[in-house]
């Protein structure tokens, strides 16, 4: 199954931010294609929320990015600090 990739406001915002550093970029890129092979793979490990019940999250460096599947796509919810809390999904 092919699966499209789509940024919600929150995530652009955060590359936008961070885009000097390169090597982050580079591997969130790597990590959104990952992603887009497989979104069900058993690493992503699923949020425990009620505004999300579908996100999931995964782990880059000490970023972590929430998505979720829909039909044939993935939306990249947000870009957060690995010790920020998810109070927000």
């Amino acid at each position: 199954m092919s699966y499209s990739i789509y940024e919600h406001k929150d995530a652009s915002k955060f590359r936008k931010k961070h885009n000097n550093n390169k090597q982050l970029i580079k591997r969130i890129l790597l990590k959104y294609n990952e992603i887009k092979q497989n979104p069900n793979n058993p690493q992503f490990k699923q949020l425990k929320s009620k505004k999300c019940p579908k996100c999931k999250r995964t782990r880059v460096g000490n970023y972590r990015i929430i998505f979720f599947t829909s039909k044939n796509n993935i939306e990249i919810v947000s870009i957060i600090y690995r010790k920020d809390e998810y109070s927000q999904y």
